[in-house]
């Protein structure tokens, strides 16, 4: 009877992990990543990489809920995030960074890419009402 019991919650876990929303989080700063993977896991089946190309590949092979960047705006991140919405255009992305006057023409440039932008330091309640949002 034990057996069976642990048949079925095993078996529960994972229809809740498959029913979890999943969300891909890049960030070049490993801690960061470990946090947010710690602070969401919970409730999301996140991904987490600080290389930026298993992000491409991660992103382009998988169905994903939601994107999360830790990175400024670049060209080369603008273009990532046009990329990414080409290949799936209902795939909501979110970018935090630590705002800087020089960056004002890419974060406003980026912005027709990106679901939301949070400058750094920024407030996790906020986030974590945006991820609820994004992934409803």
């Amino acid at each position: 009877m034990a057996r069976k019991w642990r048949k079925i919650e095993k078996a529960y876990c994972l229809l809740t992990i498959l029913k979890m929303k999943k969300i891909v989080f890049y960030s070049p700063d490993f801690t960061l990543n470990l946090s947010l993977l710690m602070f969401l896991q919970s409730n999301y089946n996140i991904t987490t990489t600080t290389d930026i190309e298993d992000l491409k590949a991660i992103a382009s092979s998988f169905s994903n809920d939601l994107i999360i960047l830790d990175t400024p705006p670049t060209i080369n991140v603008e273009t990532l995030c046009r990329k990414l919405k080409e290949f799936n255009p209902k795939t909501p992305i979110i970018l935090l960074y630590v705002f800087d006057h020089k960056l004002k023409v890419p974060d406003e440039n980026i912005r027709k890419y990106v679901n939301s932008v949070f400058y750094k330091p920024f407030d996790l309640d906020n986030v974590t009402k945006q991820l609820s949002v994004l992934t409803s």
